[in-house]
């Protein structure tokens, strides 16, 4: 049985896998809203962001992730790269 040190040392490398995720969305989002400026697009597009949610709610069931709780998670992320590209 692993101890829990070596079980927190997981958690933390897993974290940071989660934050450069978060980054690499962040710098794709920052080239959105570039194109979108551009374009004269609106920056939010409630199609997409529907899209979205129910795209992470379906992988989260198989993912055996509670859907509801994933897409509250995800909704936070939506919000925080719309605030990027405005």
């Amino acid at each position: 049985m692993e101890n829990l040190q070596t079980l927190r040392k997981c958690v933390d490398e897993i974290d940071s896998q989660i934050l450069k995720a978060l980054r690499d969305r962040v710098t794709v989002c920052q080239k959105i809203g570039e194109y979108k400026k551009q374009h004269g697009l609106p920056v939010l597009d409630q199609i997409r962001e529907r899209e979205i949610f129910n795209k992470v709610r379906e992988e989260a069931v198989k993912f055996e992730l509670e859907p509801a709780r994933i897409e509250t998670l995800y909704r936070e992320i939506v919000n925080m790269c719309s605030d990027i590209q405005k």
